[in-house]
C-alpha cells in the first residue's frame, strides 16, 4: 500500500499537469488541422475551410491550457507549497512578492513556459491577420508550439528515456532517496525553500526577461511567414507582414538584450554593461542575422534582389535561437559563461538536438524543393545603388555573428576538432580583448555603411548628389570626431576611427533627417534607429575607453581574489581598504565608509559609503552624496561568500559606479573599543581613531534638546570642535548637570565618524575638564571596495532608446502606408 502523505496540497500540480497534458494535444492538434487545410486548400475549398476552424480551436485550446499552466505554478510559487520541487527549489518564505514572477525564469521548466506563453500571445494575433497564409504560418508556429509543450511533459521511458521535465514534480519524487520522505509527515520538517537566486532578485530582472523572450519568441513569425512562403511558392504575399514582424522582433529584442546589459551594469560585478559572455553572445547573434534579414527583405521588396540571403537570414535568426537555447541551458558551456545553466540542464541535452535538428531539416527541405523556383534576377546591381551597399552591411553582420557564435561554441566543437587534430582548443582567456580585436572593426564598417546607404537610390543613384551629401556631413563628422578625440584623450588608431565612425553616422543621420525628408515624422524611421545606433558606439567608446578606476591601492595589500597571482596582483591594485570612518582618497573625492545596515525580510546587507569632494586650498566641502553598494553575505550559507551588487551616483557626464568586493563576516563582528578619559584645558587637542577633538571651552547655556532643566540644577556644557582626517569640522557638545546631588551625563554623539562623548567631570581647581572618548577601532570595521568612472555613459542608454524607437516608427510606418504593386522581376 502506498504511503498516505500528510499536509500535501495536491490539488493544484494535477491541474496544472492536466493544463501541460491538454496544451501538448492542443498543439498537436491545431498543428496537424492547419496542415490539413493547408493540404487541401486548392482541391476543396469547404474541407480547407473546416480543418481551418478546427486548427483555429486547437490551437485556441492549447493558449487556453498554456495559460492555465502558469496560472497553477503561480499558485503553488506564491502560496510556498513546499511539497512542490519548483517552488522549493526557487523560492524561499522571505522572498518578497515583486520577486515571485522571476521564480518562474530561474527555472528550466518556467522559461520554457514564458516562452510558449509568448508564442501563443503572437501566434493569437497571427492567426487573426494572417489571412491567405494562416494555415501555413499557424502550422509551423503550432508545430514549435509541440516542442515547446514537450519540455514541459516530464514522460520517463525506461531508466534513460525522459521527455521534457514537469514544473509540478513533487519533492518527495525529485529526491525519492532521501529518508525524510519515508515518513507520511515530512512536510512537518520542510520550514523553507532553497531560495530565488540571488542574482535575479533585482528589478531589472523582473522585466528584462519577459522583454528579452519576448524578443526571441517573436523571432517565430518571420521565420514561419518565410517557411509559408516556400511552401506556397508565393514571395509577394508574405513580404509586408514578415518587414513589419520583422521590426517589431528587431526592436523588441534589441531592448531586451541591453536591459540585460543594464542588469549587468546594476547587478552584476565585472564592471560594465557587457563582458561578451556565452550567455550574452547568445542572445546578440540572433539579433544581428535578424537585422541583416531585415535589410536584405526591403532590398528584395524595393527591388527583387536578394531573397535567398533574406530566407536563409530570417530562418537561420530563429535556428540561432533554439541554438542559443542549447548553449545556455545544457551545460556544454561549462564554467565559461557566468549565468549560464549548468547540471540542471543536462536532460535536455538531446531533446533541444532532436527539435534544432527537425527544424534545420525543415527549412533545407523547403529550400532544396523551391530552389529551382526561387526568383532571381539576372544582372548585377549598380555599385551606386542602396541594394548593393545594404547586401554588402548586411553580409558584414553575418560574418560578425558567426565569428561570435563560433567563438562562443568552442566548448562544443573543441573535442570534435580534438578527434582530428588531436590539439585542445581552450576558449579565449580574454574574451574581451578577443572580441573587441575583431568586433571594433566589424563596428567601423557597419556604422560607416549605415550613415552612407540612406543617401544612396534604389536602382540607381545620382553620383553628384550623393558625394555632395556625404562630404558635407563628412567633413563636420570629421571635425566633431577630432574635437572629441582631442577632449578625450583617443589617440588609439581604431578607436580614433571608431570615433570618426560614430560622429558620422550620427551627424548624417541628422542632415538626411532634416535637409532629406523634411522631418517627416512616419518617414523618419530608418534614419532614428540608424542615429542610435550611431549613439550607442558612441556611448561605448566614450564610456569603455575613458572608463577609469579610482579605486587604487597604495597600501600594496593583496586580496586573494584569484588563484592566478598576476589577476590577484591586478585585481589587488584596483580595490582599496575601507576602514569605518576612516577618509580614503578616490579621485578627485574622498570616500569614508560608514557602517552598514540591513531590514527585516531582505537578506542584503547595504554599506553606507560617503563620497566628498574637497576644495584643496579652503578645505570646504564642494559636493557631498552617499551610495549603498548592498551584497548577500554568506548566500545560501556559503561560508564566506559574498554576492555584491553596485551602486552608481549618476550625473549627465558620467557615472561613479561602486561595489564592495569583501567584507568582514558579520558572525566575526565585534566591538572593542571602550570610554577612554582625556584630562584637557581649553585649547587641548583630544586625538581619536579617525580624526581629533579641540577643547575650547564650557558654556553654561545649554540648548541639548535631551536636556529638561530642573529647579536647582547646575548644568554646563563641553563645546568640542572635531576634524576628522581630511579636516571636516563639525562641534559636539555634551552635557554634566547636578540635580538633586547626583551627577548626571547627556552624551553628544556623531554618527559620521561614530564617535561618543562624555562630560564626566569639571576640575574647577585645575580649570580643567575630564572628557571621554568612545570611538570604535576602525580595524574592527572594514569593507573591500573597487570604485569606477564611466564618462558619458548616458549616451549609450539613450542611444539604445532612440534605436528601438527608430524600430517602433518604422513599423508604424510600413504598417499604416498603402502597398504598392510588386516589383516586376527579370529572371
Amino acid at each position: 500500500m502506498d504511503t498516505q502523505f500528510i499536509g500535501e496540497s495536491l490539488g493544484p500540480g494535477k491541474l496544472g499537469h492536466f493544463f501541460v497534458i491538454t496544451s501538448f494535444v492542443g498543439a498537436l492538434f491545431s498543428a496537424f488541422s492547419y496542415f490539413r487545410s493547408a493540404q487541401t486548400e486548392k482541391k476543396d475549398i469547404n474541407n480547407s475551410n473546416s480543418w481551418l476552424l478546427m486548427g483555429r480551436n486547437g490551437f485556441v485550446v492549447h493558449s487556453a491550457a498554456v495559460f492555465g499552466i502558469f496560472i497553477a505554478l503561480y499558485y503553488i510559487i506564491a502560496n510556498h507549497l513546499f511539497e512542490y520541487n519548483y517552488a522549493w527549489r526557487h523560492s524561499d518564505l522571505s522572498l518578497s512578492s515583486k520577486y515571485l514572477l522571476s521564480c518562474f525564469w530561474e527555472g528550466q521548466e518556467g522559461s520554457f513556459l514564458l516562452w510558449a506563453i509568448w508564442h501563443c500571445v503572437l501566434g493569437l494575433i497571427v492567426m487573426k491577420n494572417a489571412k491567405a497564409l494562416e494555415s501555413r504560418v499557424m502550422t509551423v508556429i503550432s508545430v514549435v508550439q509541440v516542442a515547446l509543450a514537450s519540455m514541459l511533459l516530464g514522460f520517463v521511458f525506461g531508466p534513460d528515456v525522459k521527455v521534457g521535465s514537469t514544473p509540478f514534480m513533487l519533492l518527495r519524487h525529485a529526491m525519492q532517496d532521501a529518508p525524510i520522505f519515508a515518513q507520511a509527515n515530512y512536510m512537518e520538517f520542510i520550514k523553507d525553500g532553497n531560495g530565488l537566486n540571488i542574482l535575479l532578485q533585482n528589478y531589472w530582472m523582473v522585466i528584462h526577461p519577459p522583454v528579452l523572450f519576448l524578443g526571441f519568441a517573436s523571432t517565430l513569425i518571420p521565420f514561419a511567414y518565410t517557411i509559408a512562403a516556400l511552401w506556397k511558392n508565393d514571395y509577394q504575399t508574405w513580404i509586408k507582414p514578415t518587414i513589419n514582424w520583422a521590426l517589431f522582433s528587431g526592436g523588441i529584442l534589441g531592448l531586451g538584450i541591453m536591459m540585460g546589459g543594464a542588469w549587468a551594469y546594476e547587478s552584476l560585478t565585472f564592471g560594465g554593461y557587457w563582458a561578451w559572455d556565452p550567455v550574452e553572445n547568445a542572445s546578440l547573434v540572433p539579433w544581428l542575422t535578424l537585422v541583416a534579414g531585415l535589410h536584405t527583405l526591403v532590398v528584395y521588396k524595393a527591388t527583387g534582389r536578394s531573397l535567398i540571403i533574406t530566407i536563409i537570414l530570417l530562418t537561420v535568426t530563429y535556428l540561432l535561437v533554439w541554438y542559443s537555447t542549447f548553449l545556455t541551458r545544457t551545460g556544454v558551456l561549462g564554467d565559461t559563461s557566468v549565468h549560464a545553466f549548468t547540471g540542471e540542464g543536462k536532460s535536455l541535452y538531446w531533446h533541444l538536438l532532436i527539435v534544432l535538428g527537425v527544424l534545420l531539416i525543415s527549412v533545407i527541405g523547403f529550400m532544396a524543393a523551391r530552389w529551382k523556383f526561387l526568383p532571381r534576377v539576372k544582372e548585377e546591381e549598380k555599385i551606386n545603388t542602396r541594394e548593393f551597399w545594404m547586401f554588402i552591411g548586411s553580409f558584414i553582420l553575418l560574418l560578425s555573428a558567426l565569428q561570435i557564435i563560433i567563438s562562443t561554441s568552442i566548448p562544443v566543437w573543441s573535442p570534435l576538432a580534438k578527434m582530428i587534430t588531436g590539439k585542445d582548443v581552450a576558449p579565449p582567456v580574454e574574451p574581451v580583448q578577443h572580441y573587441n580585436s575583431i568586433q571594433v572593426w566589424v563596428a567601423i564598417i557597419v556604422g560607416l555603411m549605415t550613415a552612407t546607404i540612406l543617401f544612396f537610390r534604389f536602382k540607381n543613384s545620382d553620383n553628384k548628389v550623393v558625394f555632395k551629401r556625404l562630404g558635407i556631413t563628412a567633413a563636420i563628422a570629421l571635425a566633431v570626431s577630432l574635437l572629441i578625440g582631442f577632449t578625450q584623450k583617443i589617440d588609439s588608431p581604431q578607436y580614433a576611427i571608431l570615433l570618426f565612425a560614430a560622429c558620422y553616422t550620427i551627424v548624417a543621420m541628422i542632415y538626411y533627417a532634416t535637409k532629406v525628408q523634411g522631418g517627416k515624422l512616419k518617414k523618419l524611421g530608418p534614419a532614428t534607429s540608424h542615429f542610435g545606433f550611431g549613439l550607442i558606439l558612441l556611448g561605448i567608446l566614450l564610456s569603455s575607453y575613458n572608463k577609469e578606476v579610482i579605486s587604487y591601492n597604495t597600501l600594496g595589500v593583496r586580496f586573494g581574489f584569484s588563484k592566478d597571482a598576476g589577476q590577484d596582483i591586478k585585481e589587488s591594485r584596483e580595490n582599496v581598504l575601507l576602514y569605518r570612518g576612516v577618509p580614503v582618497a578616490l579621485g578627485d573625492y574622498f570616500a569614508t565608509y560608514q557602517g552598514d545596515s540591513t531590514s527585516p525580510g531582505d537578506a542584503r546587507t547595504f554599506y553606507k559609503v560617503r563620497y566628498q569632494r574637497i576644495d584643496s586650498a579652503t578645505k570646504e566641502v564642494k559636493e557631498s552624496f552617499t551610495l549603498y553598494p548592498n551584497a548577500f553575505v554568506n548566500p545560501k550559507g556559503q561560508d564566506g561568500g559574498l554576492s555584491a551588487n553596485p551602486a552608481s551616483k549618476h550625473y549627465l557626464h558620467k557615472d561613479i559606479f561602486t561595489y564592495v568586493t569583501s567584507v568582514i563576516d558579520p558572525k566575526k563582528k565585534t566591538d572593542t573599543s571602550v570610554y577612554k578619559s582625556h584630562v584637557v584645558h581649553e585649547g587641548d587637542t583630544i586625538y581619536a581613531n579617525t580624526g581629533y577633538l579641540v577643547f575650547k571651552g564650557f558654556e553654561t547655556q545649554v540648548e541639548n534638546p535631551r536636556y529638561q532643566p530642573a529647579s536647582g540644577d547646575i548644568a554646563v556644557t563641553a563645546r568640542l570642535e572635531v576634524y576628522d582626517l581630511a579636516g571636516v569640522q563639525d562641534t559636539l557638545a555634551p552635557v554634566y548637570f547636578i540635580r538633586d546631588g547626583y551627577e548626571n551625563h547627556i552624551e553628544d554623539t556623531m554618527k559620521a565618524m561614530t564617535l561618543y562623548t562624555r562630560l564626566a567631570k569639571i576640575l574647577p581647581d585645575q580649570n580643567a575638564a575630564e572628557i571621554m572618548v568612545r570611538q570604535p577601532n576602525p580595524q574592527d570595521e572594514y569593507i573591500v571596495m573597487k570604485a569606477l568612472v564611466f564618462p558619458f555613459i548616458n549616451i549609450l542608454w539613450l542611444g539604445i532608446v532612440v534605436m528601438v524607437l527608430g524600430f517602433f516608427l518604422t513599423a508604424w510606418n510600413r504598417a499604416t502606408k498603402k502597398d504598392k504593386k510588386p516589383t516586376v522581376l527579370n529572371v
